[in-house]
């Protein structure tokens, strides 16, 4: 049987989250297709006082993460709701195996491009967008080993905390 490339990201995700002391990891049961009438928004939950994080995990060869063929409608929807609740965290790791490069993109950012027309997010967008201050995409630091890396999830935590405090701060929302 052929070992799925999806998967063992999502392994690994939930490995570096496992690593450190202060963070809750549940995995969400994710059976093949909907099997057994089963859908969550999310492949996992994090939580790391005061904050909880619905995360889900994409490994795609290619340039484009296509928001219809990727992100179910139900995943799209429950992410966009967690969104809005305060402490809360919504969004996709992206790894672009072909690329090696890493991203976490919330909810909310995949929701603009979609209101502004687009079907997708292409890996030239993340490069053009990243170097924009407002952005809420973030470059995954990680070190490759042979096919996977071991990625700096803290530093994920600590940045998102940071730039949901800045939004919210200049939103006038907190």
């Amino acid at each position: 049987m052929a070992v799925n490339r999806g998967k063992q990201f999502e392994q690994v995700i939930k490995d570096g989250f496992s690593d450190m002391p202060d963070v809750s990891i549940d995995r969400l049961r994710d059976p093949v297709g909907g099997q057994l009438g089963i859908r969550n928004i999310c492949d996992f939950i994090v939580y790391q006082y005061p904050n909880q994080f619905y995360i889900e995990c994409k490994a795609i060869h290619g340039n484009t993460l296509n928001f219809v063929a990727h992100v179910s409608e139900y995943q799209w929807n429950g992410l966009l709701e967690k969104s809005k609740i305060p402490g809360a965290f919504a969004g996709i790791i992206v790894w672009y195996i072909d690329h090696d490069i890493t991203i976490f993109i919330t909810i909310d950012e995949l929701e603009k491009l979609k209101m502004t027309g687009s079907k997708s997010l292409n890996i030239n967008q993340v490069f053009d967008n990243y170097v924009v201050e407002e952005t809420q995409i973030l470059l995954i630091s990680g070190k490759k080993k042979r096919i996977f890396f071991e990625y700096n999830l803290r530093s994920l935590l600590l940045s998102l905390k940071v730039m949901k405090k800045e939004w919210w701060d200049k939103d006038g929302k907190e």
